[in-house]
């Protein structure tokens, strides 16, 4: 029987040799997976070949050297070598390893998408049943003040029609005396303070001498400026436009406001007059800067007269008294109140029953 050679490899690799390609051309040439020839990279020996010619075993280590892998070719023993079948055992047991790691790797990827997926439809689930728990909260708190609403509203409506019923079927005989009697009663006290006040008139004129002096000394000063003015201006003087009646009138101004305030300005106006008499005195009559005293009263007069009537216009503008409103409005507004709480109340437990429901 002639002799056979076997080549092993312990997993050496050439200096400038690429791992890569060099397990690449070794499954094509073992015709092997590609896993396989990895784990033949491990240090181990390994037969790669076995049962060969002296002359086989050449070529195929020259092959091998090709490739960048450093092989050496042994005689073969008629028994036969454990790590071929080791490399057979190996192989399979490799195959069986990768094919369980691979479909652990994949089974573990399911289950974690699983998981995942779990996890975000608990969320959303959660999520979600925490705002309808909000919106039916916030529903039964309106629910509660539309039904509060509705108690006031009616209540409202109880009383009006209460009263309005009471006016309209009320004794109106009573109503009419009562009336009757009290414009009598007006009547007596509108003529009790004519009475009154033509008596107050007749004191007030009997004891009015004090302030009847002090308003001529108020004239007195007040002619004294104005003639001193008119005589140098060449205009009239107090005499000639009334005298008397001129304090009249100027006297009933000043009862419009404070007493005597009138004069205090009518003075303040002829001192100022008097101050400029000599340079309004050289002006001609015609010149529209030469005033006339009689013009300049007669507009302090005008501006104190519009003044107190505003005031008294102010003080003794008319109240504004409540009206009792119609009692029909009052009950058409709280009877379209009392529809539209009523709508409210319905379309929120519509919407309460929903959300239960969901």
């Amino acid at each position: 029987m002639d002799a056979t050679f076997k080549i092993i490899f312990n997993g050496q690799l050439h200096q400038d040799a690429d791992i890569t390609s060099a397990q690449e051309q070794l499954s094509q040439l073992l015709n092997i997976p590609h896993n396989i020839v990895i784990q033949l990279f491990d240090g181990k020996a390994y037969a790669l070949k076995k049962d060969l010619s002296s002359i086989d075993a050449v070529k195929t280590e020259s092959s091998l050297k090709k490739f960048g892998l450093i092989t050496k070719v042994e005689p073969q023993l008629t028994k036969p070598l454990n790590n071929q079948l080791v490399l057979t055992e190996h192989s399979e047991d490799t195959n069986k390893h990768i094919s369980k790691s691979t479909h652990e790797k994949s089974t573990s990827a399911q289950s974690e998408l699983l998981n995942t997926d779990a996890a975000s439809s608990k969320n959303s689930t959660i999520e979600q049943s925490n705002k309808y728990k909000l919106l039916h909260n916030t529903l039964k708190s309106a629910l509660y003040f539309c039904y509060c609403a509705l108690f006031i509203i009616t209540l409202l409506g109880a009383v009006i029609s209460f009263n309005a019923l009471k006016n309209n079927f009320g004794t109106p005989s009573n109503v009419t005396t009562n009336n009757l009697s009290y414009q009598e009663y007006k009547q007596y006290l509108i003529d009790q303070n004519s009475l009154n006040q033509s008596v107050q008139k007749v004191t007030n004129d009997q004891t009015a001498n004090p302030t009847l002096q002090k308003s001529n000394e108020y004239f007195n000063r007040f002619s004294s400026l104005i003639n001193s003015y008119a005589q140098s201006t060449g205009q009239a003087d107090i005499k000639t436009m009334g005298g008397d009646k001129l304090q009249q009138h100027l006297q009933e101004i000043d009862d419009l406001g404070a007493k005597n305030e009138f004069w205090q300005q009518l003075i303040r106006l002829s001192k100022s007059l008097d101050n400029d008499k000599h340079a309004i005195g050289k002006l001609n009559n015609t010149d529209p800067a030469k005033v006339q005293w009689i013009n300049a009263v007669d507009w302090i007069s005008q501006s104190y007269i519009r003044q107190h009537q505003n005031s008294q216009t102010v003080n003794n503008s008319p109240v504004t008294t409540y009206e009792p409103s119609n009692p029909i409005l009052n009950l058409t507004l709280l009877i379209s109140m009392l529809s539209l709480f009523s709508l409210l109340v319905i379309a929120i437990k519509m919407k309460l029953r929903a959300i239960k429901n969901t």
